[in-house]
């Protein structure tokens, strides 16, 4: 009676685990860098490639122009064509940024 629980408990912890996996395989990443660019072109260049991506991809957009921190999710979010997800300032002395966001 107990090997059958345990079994029971083993396979549906192999399920978990493997539906997880096959959810971070669904989710491709694309990487756009755009430092040196302003806005508005910063958000032109997101929207173009989010445009070419499929519903839940992955986009990550390097830029280090500081208003489009704000202006890049906040247009996504407006035109219903991206989900911020993160925000990473991974260089304080050039800042620079990486955006995480997810194509609706």
């Amino acid at each position: 009676m107990l090997q059958i629980w345990l079994i029971r408990i083993l396979i549906i912890s192999v399920m978990l685990v493997l539906n997880k996996l096959k959810k971070k395989a669904n989710n491709t990443v694309q990487t756009l860098d755009i430092r040196g660019k302003v806005c508005p072109l910063t958000f032109v260049y997101t929207k173009l490639t989010l445009e070419k991506m499929k519903s839940s991809e992955i986009l990550e957009v390097i830029l280090d122009f500081p208003a489009a921190v704000e202006n890049v999710p906040a247009s996504c979010k407006r035109q219903n064509i991206g989900e911020l997800l993160d925000v990473n300032h991974i260089d304080t002395e050039k800042n620079v940024w990486i955006l995480t966001i997810k194509k609706i």
